[in-house]
């Protein structure tokens, strides 16, 4: 029974590491992410950051 408790927590954590992955790769997410945090990008636009983004991604 514990073999089954442990491989469903593991398979648990991938699966909220692989949601958060998602969630954190949005570049609407990731800009404003960036737009909070650093320094440089604090006078651009949202959606110059995304853009940026969207361009680092092709």
């Amino acid at each position: 029974m514990d073999k089954v408790l442990e491989i469903t927590s593991n398979d648990h954590i991938i699966m909220i590491d692989k949601l958060c992955k998602r969630i954190l790769g949005h570049p609407e997410i990731l800009g404003r992410i960036i737009k909070g945090f650093i320094k440089e990008a604090k006078d651009a636009s949202l959606e110059e950051i995304i853009e940026l983004i969207k361009g680092k991604k092709d």
